[in-house]
This record gives structure tokens, C-alpha cells and sequence, in this order.
């Protein structure tokens, strides 16, 4: 009778560790360049109702796991809504076993003045209220709360907030970079695409390792300059220390990124120059691999940087690339 109950407390006990998520950190160890195996699902949070510091939408693995957290901060200093630019990326990201946190940052007002002085290696000090602090605080606000809100969507899922990345695209990348100044602690790694920034100039420097993705198109620079040189993804990747690693694609421009219907305003306005209007699927299946290659090596510990750095196995032209990752 004992062991008939210790036996069936252990089968409780794995059982409840199944729904918990606490059976260890999801590993993505298939091509990430492939569709990620995981439903995903989404919700909104706002902030009269949920009281969070920026209006977002979560993507999330809609089954029992215990995910590895990325928050995202999309164009126009954040002003490009998640919700009408980066749905299918986002999503794509999040069945590769990451739960996905895209801030809408101007959704209660205008961003602040994001600019740096001379760093000299140290953390830059933001004026409260900048950008940056906002999303510190949404990060806050999601250690707080997120867990619950997923736990109550789908049984079992669960953020590893010891796992955590941000990244962004074009001038939200201005933003991630203040937040990684401000506090480098607060995450472990960190993407860049298409940054536009002026934050590192000169001399600065930024001596604390912290992996570092830099990325960029081949038209993103091309008139009406959607990327400006001295301002790009090379300027962030020559100031920023080893781990480090950059590649740019060919015939592929700034707008390329977005859903479908926002890339074909950018494309028929010419806002930005865009790549082939018959490769908007191809391009997008590239860069939520290109994406999700890196913070599965960064964050659910495979360290595998093949799929950044092997040119054979990215599947889309490769302008340039390099790296610096032994260190």
C-alpha cells in the first residue's frame, strides 16, 4: 500500500512538472530556417485594462513548457504597431519556443530624446521617462504579471526570465540600444535589424560582453535612405565587443520585414525601396529563422552559430557578413 502511494505520488509529481513547464528550458534543436513545430497563440495587453506601462501583444507556445522570453520594439522609435507590422514575424519567432513580447512604445505619447553622450565602455544614465525607462518598466511589469497571464490562457506555460533577449527593427533599435546602456543585466542578448541610431559615436565603446546580432539589407541604405551609413547595423557592430555577429542580404530592402499589407503601402509609396515583390514569403521565412537561429544559441543554449554564419546554410543571398564570437 506504501509504495503503491509513493509510486503514485511520483507519477503526480511528473505530472505536474509536465504542466508546469518545469521540466527544463525548450531547446529548438530542428533547422531553424523551417516553420517552428509549436502552435502559438497570442493575447493583448492595454494599458487601462491590464495597467501595463505600454500597450503590447504577447505571442506565446501554446502548449505546456517552461520559454525562454524575447521583447521587441518595432520602427519610428517604437511607433510602428506590433499588431500592423510584425505579427508574422513575431509569431514565426515564438514556434521556435520563445514566448514574444511586442511593445507598441508611443502608444501613450511621443518617444523622448534617446541621445548619448561619449560612453567610454560605461552604461549611459537616461532621464527618467526616456524611452528606454519605459521599457524597463514593461519588463518589470512582465516578470510581475506575465506568468500568470499565460498560465491562465494555457496550462503549463512558462517564461525562464534567466533566458531573456530583446531585439528590434530600423529606429526601435534606438530604443533597445538606450535599454541595453542603461542596464545589460537586465537581458542576454540582443538583435539588431536594420538599426538607424545615433547612441555610440566617436570613440564610445561598449566593453561589457553581451551577444550581439547585427542586420542589414541591401537597399536599406539606397535612396530615400531608410538606413543611413554611420548610423547602421556596421556602426553598431564596430562599437560593440565580441560576442558579435553581422551579415547583410542582397536585393532585399528596410520595409521587407513587415506584414504584408504594411510592406505593400511601403512598396507602392516607395517610402523605403523594397526588394522583390515576389519574395515577400521567402524573405519572411529567412528572417524569423535568421532571428530564431540566434537567440536559440544565445538563450536556450545550444551555441551553435552555423545557421549565422555558414553562407551554405542561409537560404537567401548574402551581401557580407562577419563575426567575432571567440572570445
Amino acid at each position: 500500500m506504501v509504495a503503491g502511494i509513493r509510486v503514485s505520488t511520483l507519477l503526480s509529481l511528473g505530472l505536474f512538472m509536465v504542466i508546469t513547464g518545469t521540466t527544463g528550458l525548450y531547446v529548438d534543436e530542428e533547422n531553424p530556417y523551417k516553420t517552428g513545430a509549436l502552435p502559438v497563440q497570442n493575447f493583448t495587453l492595454t494599458e487601462t485594462k491590464d495597467h501595463v506601462p505600454r500597450h503590447a501583444v504577447v505571442y506565446y507556445p501554446a502548449r505546456p513548457g517552461l520559454f525562454a522570453v524575447l521583447l521587441f520594439s518595432g520602427g519610428f522609435d517604437g511607433a510602428v504597431r506590433v499588431e500592423m507590422g510584425y505579427t508574422d514575424l513575431l509569431s514565426r519567432v515564438a514556434a521556435h519556443g520563445f514566448v514574444v513580447m511586442g511593445v507598441d512604445l508611443q502608444s501613450l505619447g511621443q518617444a523622448g530624446d534617446t541621445r548619448r553622450d561619449n560612453l567610454q565602455g560605461s552604461p549611459a544614465h537616461s532621464l527618467p521617462g526616456s524611452p528606454a525607462h519605459t521599457f524597463l518598466q514593461q519588463m518589470d511589469w512582465a516578470r510581475t504579471n506575465l506568468n500568470s497571464y499565460l498560465a491562465n490562457r494555457t496550462a503549463g506555460v512558462s517564461v525562464d526570465w534567466e533566458n531573456t533577449g530583446v531585439f528590434c527593427h530600423s529606429a526601435g533599435c534606438s530604443v533597445i540600444l538606450d535599454t541595453v546602456l542603461l542596464n545589460h543585466t537586465a537581458m542576454k542578448a540582443t538583435a539588431f535589424l536594420e538599426p538607424f541610431t545615433s547612441a555610440l559615436s566617436g570613440n564610445s565603446t561598449v566593453s561589457f560582453r553581451l551577444p550581439a546580432l547585427m542586420y542589414g539589407t541591401q537597399f536599406c541604405e539606397d535612396f530615400p535612405f531608410c538606413c543611413v551609413k554611420g548610423m547602421d547595423w556596421n556602426h553598431v557592430y564596430d562599437h560593440w565587443s565580441c560576442p558579435k555577429t553581422t551579415l547583410a542580404t542582397k536585393n532585399q530592402g528596410h520595409c521587407d520585414i513587415l506584414d504584408h499589407t504594411m510592406w505593400e503601402i511601403c512598396h507602392t509609396t516607395h517610402f523605403c525601396k523594397t526588394g522583390d515583390v515576389d519574395n515577400w514569403a521567402e524573405y519572411h521565412t529567412f528572417i524569423q529563422g535568421f532571428v530564431s537561429a540566434f537567440f536559440i544559441s544565445t538563450l536556450q543554449g545550444v551555441d551553435d552559430w552555423r545557421y549565422l554564419h555558414n553562407v551554405t546554410d542561409i537560404p537567401i543571398g548574402v551581401m557580407n557578413a562577419k563575426n567575432d564570437t571567440n572570445c
